[in-house]
């Protein structure tokens, strides 16, 4: 009997589609899979144990102890919350898109120090004509410091970054392309210390990419970035801290992969700054900036990757003109199951002034720093959209006499329906 309901159930179907043909086509397609709806949302939530949620010392000099005096690290539960959503569409050629989040960390008995972290993005992918593609995009973020990146001691700082950004590629002949970028970047700090880090920025950057094949690529690339540091008066200029510069930098960068199991990323460049507000005039003085990676997959099972960098950027953890990075990281990843991952890596750094007089080292937190960090995953895919992740990181840094250990354990559940 069952069999023939089903029978009829298909012939009336059938007649249907031959009844209305003109209809196949006309009607929009349903969505067939989550990622074909025209939003996709996205939760996070984390719970776990944060050491040291102020960035507090727990050794410090003679020199540091006025800022310390009476003070320890507070110690608390804490728990992250993240809800996202994202949407694109296409005109013409064109993929527009925006994405959109918003965020709590709280902490247990410790209500006072909670915070509220969003990042919200809006631009397109553009072709224009067969030999140009390129990006538009707008973006805010505000969040709390990673610990070892922020200025301030016994303080949470939130860092707010506003950026509109443009990178374009056009193919000029055969396997090479020329680049043009360009962007402003708008950098704030709430903790009283990181202010002085505050800054506003432009950049234009030209430059030649040449594609050996899909996956041999070699790029050059000279970028003239003007820096306006919004919270230092002019007297700053006196100990050594420029209100106003301009920096140049010229790097050429190496991509290869030699195989599906190993790739290499190589650059190499140098950075010199002039004193002034935005201008083409040629730097004086210069730092070397270079980076390797290599990524190697063992087995089908096992990935290691080693990285050495030196690098020069904005401050985040000194005051100073530029921060000079020197930072080495070995990690591993292991999938001991196709549901299960596990990966650890660890990290040892070294951050000094650049471009920076000596004499700014009478200013607190602006010393060199030396920088140590580890963490440990475990992974495990419940479903296809679900999984947990059970997370612990470790960081310490040491700068003029102060020992500031972090300790972070995690355990998240995200959600992502496609």
């Amino acid at each position: 009997m069952l069999g023939g309901v089903s029978g009829v159930q298909g012939q009336d179907f059938s007649a249907f589609g031959a009844a209305a043909p003109s209809l196949v086509g006309v009607l929009p397609n349903l969505p067939q899979n989550w990622s074909d709806l025209p939003v996709q949302f996205k939760v996070s939530e984390a719970v776990g144990y944060n050491s040291n949620v102020l960035n507090s010392p727990t050794q410090a000099s003679a020199v540091a102890s006025n800022l310390i005096l009476g003070l320890h690290p507070i110690s608390a539960f804490e728990s992250i919350s993240d809800y996202g959503g994202s949407t694109k569409w296409y005109i013409g050629g064109d993929q527009f898109f925006a994405d959109g989040s918003v965020g709590f960390s709280r902490y247990l008995n410790n209500t006072n120090l909670n915070t509220i972290h969003n990042a919200v993005d809006l631009g397109v992918n553009w072709i224009y004509g067969s030999k140009c593609t390129g990006q538009l995009i707008a973006s805010e973020k505000t969040a709390e410091s990673q610990p070892g990146q922020q200025v301030s001691v016994n303080a949470i700082n939130s860092l707010t970054t506003v950026a509109f950004n443009e990178t374009a590629k056009c193919a000029v002949t055969g396997n090479y392309a020329a680049i043009f970028n360009s962007g402003t970047t708008n950098s704030s700090n709430s903790a009283a210390a990181d202010k002085l880090n505050n800054f506003r920025s432009e950049f234009v950057a030209a430059g030649m990419t040449y594609m050996v094949s899909d996956t041999n690529s070699l790029d050059l690339l000279y970028t003239i970035t003007g820096t306006d540091y919004t919270d230092r008066g002019t007297s700053m200029n006196n100990i050594g801290l420029f209100n106003k510069f301009t920096e140049h930098q010229i790097n050429l960068s190496y991509n290869k992969q030699f195989d599906p199991n190993l790739s290499l990323a190589a650059s190499v460049g140098v950075v010199g700054v002039r004193d002034t507000g935005f201008s083409f005039d040629l730097p004086s003085g210069f730092v070397p900036d270079y980076s390797l990676a290599v990524t190697w997959s063992a087995t089908p099972k096992l990935s290691l990757v080693a990285s050495l960098s030196h690098t020069v950027s904005p401050p985040t953890s000194i005051v100073a003109n530029l921060e000079v990075s020197d930072s080495a990281r070995l990690g591993v990843t292991y999938q001991f199951t196709p549901k299960l991952t596990l990966a650890s890596s660890v990290t040892v750094g070294y951050n000094s002034t650049g471009f920076t007089s000596t004499t700014v080292n009478t200013l607190a937190r602006s010393e060199k720093e030396n920088v140590y960090g580890a963490q440990a995953s475990v992974t495990y895919a419940m479903t296809p959209f679900v999984q947990a992740t059970l997370s612990y990181q470790y960081s310490k840094t040491v700068q003029a006499g102060e020992t500031t250990p972090t300790s972070i354990a995690l355990m998240t559940v995200n959600y992502a329906p496609y």
